[in-house]
């Protein structure tokens, strides 16, 4: 039979399993026992029945099956089965079917879910439970099954208790993987998927857990709750989000909303439970206390309704509602990108004028330095930039807060040896009070403009610390070499995690749906292409992994220091055209995150100009360890270069950063080489530099 073909016997089979489970539901609740209450008897399991097969349906209309579509549709159709099988009546073969059914329905339905939360989190690449144990888990239940329920229908004691036991121990094995799972996947592009999977199997679990599984084992009969039955249909509705969606809920967020909206409605409705409460008891209202709960649960969800659905019409409403507020929003936004490029007291000062004069009642804004020398005391209106009439020790107020003086006000944003700056201003008269966004916003504005003069004014005393060194000595001040390096190396990690978290992971994505795409296909040439194309993109993913490694090589921390090395040398001999010859010491300890980094680095460096630059047919590279130091050297017959040309500088790239890393870890380091005479490169590091610069890193 040709693969299409099959394919599309197996789409239509699932449709004949929902029908076919639809329609033995409906059979199961005209079989049920009449009751007084039609809610609870008809139309809550009709409605959890209907509910399993809308969704079925309609994963079965999107006809995908990449992330386990297939699998949960199956268990939404077996799934269904649960509440109407239970207490069915009629005759005695008939509730034995029922019972059966009800057990079955559990049991499979619990099977099928670890088999969709299986494929759903391997299309994520990850692993919720491997396929051996999961095919031993679903032959012990099959073996397990068949003998309870022919106890069950032989009315052999203790059999329900056993089979809800089982029942509860595959509900267990779901909830406890689960969090298994989550706790060795906690990267946050993974957190939202898996808190909104674990919340939703808590909420449906548990209750029926709690409330029909748990009671049947004591009583040993089937059980079934209509309260947590109902809250059970929670487990479709979630697994049928995530496989529609590539968007996930932020639950903590999520969650704060629900407890706020639930705590604010518990008052009224408490209030009015109690108002219900007393006319009933002074006969104003004829009713029992079975109806006063109902009303006060039924005034508690319509409160909680009303302020949760408010929440989100006052966020998508926001816009008309307070217009303002999304001036001031784009006004920040601005701020930033304008304050972005300036490195100018006086710009800066215009750019807040400007954006303060705007949003604010304001007027007459200024930025101003108050001098040391200035003597008096009274408010000014002064140009950006300009000084204020004032002596810094009569200007005692707290950085960052609002002070009013006359029709006025000041705010103190940063104090220095220079002096203080001050942003003052004038109210708009008739004045008027500043609105909560008014406020949080001048908040905002205050707090970004600190931080930009405090960069300023740190800049300035720096340059004016080097200017000084400058002109003293001629080499770079050791402070200076390990800012620089601890700089660059910050850098490499930046934008090796920027390439790994989103370049390498987008090309990653792109070759798993061509592979989803070829294996969906029938025609041969197409397929053919996308496994060309896939695996040019896994060869791009392996080249941009070794660019990423190279940038911030994490793996040393990991390995240790020597392997690290060792792979590096690997590496080499496999790429250069000369021959290198390394003897790496065999206990490298000593060395701590910092100093290995630095030795790595240094060795990285004097292996790269060996290949690109040297062009030696011999290198040779020793790294030794004595009871109190550790000795690099290197040595190769290349070209050599001239030393007296290597400068000093703040560079981190080829020798001049290589220099500044010994030296910059209390090394040192000796460079000895000629016109065609090769070079010969010393380096010595002691282990008690290496205590003393790790005590101060800590």
């Amino acid at each position: 039979m040709p693969a299409k073909s099959i394919v599309l016997w197996k789409h239509w089979l699932l449709f004949v399993c929902l029908c076919l489970s639809m329609l033995l539901s409906v059979s199961f609740l005209m079989m049920r026992y009449p009751s007084q209450d039609p809610v609870l008897n008809v139309g809550l399991p009709f409605f959890f029945s209907f509910f399993c097969f809308v969704l079925g349906f309609y994963l079965w209309y999107l006809n995908k099956s990449e992330r386990g579509e297939q699998t949960l549709i199956l268990f939404l159709a077996v799934f269904s089965l649960i509440w109407n099988a239970w207490d069915v009546g009629g005759s005695g073969i008939i509730y034995q079917v029922g019972q059966s059914v009800y057990l079955l329905a559990n049991l499979f339905g619990f099977i099928l879910c670890m088999e969709v939360l299986t494929s759903y989190l391997r299309f994520w690449t990850i692993e919720w439970l491997p396929r051996r144990w999961l095919r031993y888990i679903e032959g012990t239940v099959v073996l397990i099954s068949i003998p309870l329920v022919i106890c069950i229908n032989y009315g052999q004691a203790e059999a329900r208790a056993a089979a809800m036991l089982l029942v509860a121990a595959l509900m267990a094995v779901i909830l406890f993987r689960t969090i298994y799972v989550y706790r060795r996947h906690r990267e946050a592009v993974y957190k939202s998927m898996f808190q909104l999977l674990l919340a939703c199997l808590v909420i449906a679990i548990v209750p029926h857990l709690v409330r029909s599984i748990l009671p049947a084992i004591l009583q040993d009969r089937f059980l079934f709750h209509p309260v947590s039955g109902t809250i059970l249909l929670v487990l479709p509705l979630a697994l049928f989000y995530l496989m529609i969606s590539d968007r996930f809920i932020d639950t903590s967020f999520t969650t704060i909303g629900i407890v706020y909206c639930a705590l604010v409605a518990l008052i009224p409705a408490m209030i009015l439970g109690m108002v219900f409460h007393e006319m009933t008891e002074w006969g104003i209202i004829i009713s029992n206390r079975t109806n006063v709960v109902r009303f006060s649960v039924v005034a508690f969800v319509s409160i909680f309704a009303f302020l949760y659905i408010k929440q989100y019409l006052d966020f998508y409403l926001r816009k008309r509602l307070y217009p303002r507020q999304q001036d001031i929003q784009t006004s920040l936004n601005r701020l930033l990108q304008w304050m972005n490029d300036d490195y100018d007291l006086n710009n800066i000062g215009r750019i807040v004028k400007r954006e303060m004069e705007a949003c604010l009642p304001v007027k007459d804004v200024r930025l101003a330095l108050v001098d040391k020398e200035d003597t008096s005391d009274t408010l000014m209106v002064m140009k950006p930039g300009e000084s204020v009439d004032r002596r810094p020790d009569q200007l005692q107020d707290e950085l960052g807060k609002i002070i009013n003086a006359m029709n006025g006000f000041r705010i103190l944003l940063a104090e220095s040896r220079r002096g203080k700056v001050v942003l003052e201003g004038q109210w708009k008269m008739p004045r008027r009070r500043l609105n909560p966004d008014e406020r949080t916003w001048l908040a905002t504005l205050v707090s970004y403009t600190q931080m930009v003069i405090e960069n300023l004014s740190n800049t300035k005393d720096m340059l004016e610390k080097l200017e000084e060194t400058a002109v003293q000595s001629t080499s770079v001040p050791l402070t200076i070499k390990k800012m620089m390096l601890r700089i660059s190396e910050r850098e490499r990690w930046k934008l090796s995690r920027s390439l790994h978290d989103r370049n390498m992971q987008d090309q990653l994505d792109i070759a798993r749906q061509l592979d989803a795409w070829g294996s969906s296909t029938d025609h041969s040439e197409t397929k053919a292409i996308m496994v060309r194309l896939r695996e040019q993109i896994l060869d791009s993913v392996y080249v941009l992994r070794q660019v990423i490694n190279d940038l911030h090589p994490e793996f040393i921390y990991r390995t240790g220091l020597r392997k690290a090395l060792m792979e590096l040398i690997e590496k080499v001999n496999l790429r250069a055209d000369f021959t290198l010859q390394a003897t790496i010491d065999e206990k490298l300890d000593g060395f701590q995150r910092e100093w290995e980094m630095a030795v790595y680095r240094v060795v990285q460096e004097l292996l790269n100009n060996a290949q690109k630059h040297a062009h030696a047919r011999l290198v040779t590279l020793a790294l030794t360890t004595t009871k109190d130091t550790f000795v690099l050297k290197y040595a190769d017959d290349g070209v050599g270069l001239n030393v007296s040309k290597i400068r000093k500088s703040f560079g981190t790239m080829g020798f001049p950063g290589m220099i500044g890393r010994v030296e910059g870890l209390g090394g040192n380091i000796k460079l000895q080489s000629g016109h065609h005479e090769g070079l010969k490169v010393t380096i010595q590091w002691t282990r008690i530099t290496a205590q003393v610069n790790e005590s101060r890193k800590v």
